[in-house]
């Protein structure tokens, strides 16, 4: 399962968005057609892309940890996860919250591939529940924050 969200990962780096053009040449329109043609055909890829993983779900990533969702909105990448944890108080989950958005905020922003996706408009989002499917913690990584990590 790890090559294939490292797949997602590579696919989504490759998917751009476009901001509209204040230029009103023929030419520049002609390219901004052709692009934003070119941005929905990755869109739409992207989506097959999710359908198929969607299908061998949920995995298991480790004894604590399965994936159970993830989906696409045009803009946005989110991975629902289910924890096998339960019973922890607030300030227990928003300590859980805390690690695993350092952890994966960290690691996104390393992968190249990743990088590059969020640096052309891509988000990401990480969804934790726990065993009474109450949230554990629920946390984004985009440009702005890969850019301001320390």
């Amino acid at each position: 399962m790890f090559n294939k969200l490292k797949a997602l990962a590579v696919l989504s780096a490759f998917l751009t968005l476009v901001a509209c053009s204040d230029n009103t040449s023929d030419l520049a329109h002609d390219k901004s057609a052709t692009t934003a043609s070119d941005h929905e055909h990755n869109v739409q890829e992207m989506y097959r892309h999710i359908d198929m993983l969607t299908r061998e779900l949920p995995s298991v990533l480790d004894e604590v940890t399965t994936l159970e969702q993830i989906n696409f909105d045009g803009t946005t990448v989110t991975f629902g996860y289910k924890l096998k944890i339960s019973g922890y108080s607030d300030a227990e989950r928003k300590e859980i919250e805390t690690v695993m958005r350092n952890e994966h905020t960290k690691l996104a922003c390393e992968e190249a591939e990743v990088i590059q996706g969020i640096n052309r408009g891509f988000d990401y989002q990480y969804s934790y529940y726990d065993l009474d499917d109450i949230k554990v913690g629920v946390f984004d990584v985009t440009k702005d924050i890969c850019d301001n990590l320390s």
